[in-house]
């Protein structure tokens, strides 16, 4: 037994949730690659385990 299509409001669905998720990771992305250098002494103190 073969699934069905999707029917038209499936594929509404799907493109628009893909492209919620695809702008949210960019604008993500974007927004964290855009902000200012941390000053020097801010990294001097930081410790990593």
């Amino acid at each position: 037994m073969q699934p069905e299509p999707l029917n038209v409001y499936g594929w509404i669905f799907m493109i628009g949730s893909l492209t919620f998720v695809w702008g949210l990771t960019i604008w993500c992305f974007a927004k964290v690659l855009s902000l200012p250098a941390p000053p020097p002494e801010e990294v001097k103190e930081f410790h990593s385990a």
